[in-house]
C-alpha cells in the first residue's frame, strides 16, 4: 500500500487543482483490475467506472468521473478482501 500512498502524495499541485489523479497515471503506474460496476452504482456506467486494488487483506475501490479531459479520481473505499474474491 505504500506505493499507493506515495504515487498519491507525488501529484504535482497543478494537477491536484484540477484532477488529483488523472486515470492515464492511475491506469500505468498501480495494478488494478478493472470492475464491471463500481460498489453500489457509484458512479454509474454512464459517470464513470470503477478500479479494483488488492493489498494484503484489503481491497481499495478506486472511483473514476468522466471528465471533458480523461477519468478523473473521484473516491477511495475500502473492503476486506473476501468481499472480492470468488467463492465456491
Amino acid at each position: 500500500m505504500r506505493f499507493l500512498i506515495a504515487f498519491f502524495l507525488l501529484a504535482t499541485p497543478v494537477m491536484a487543482a484540477e484532477c488529483p489523479v488523472p486515470y492515464s497515471e492511475f491506469e500505468e503506474n498501480i495494478p488494478h483490475i478493472d470492475m464491471a460496476a463500481c460498489p453500489d452504482n457509484k458512479p454509474d456506467s454512464e459517470d464513470g467506472f470503477c478500479r479494483l486494488v488488492m493489498d494484503g487483506k484489503r481491497a481499495y475501490i478506486y472511483a473514476f468521473l468522466y471528465t471533458d479531459d480523461e477519468p478523473c479520481l473521484f473516491d477511495t473505499y475500502s473492503a476486506e478482501k473476501i468481499d472480492y474474491l470468488m467463492q465456491k
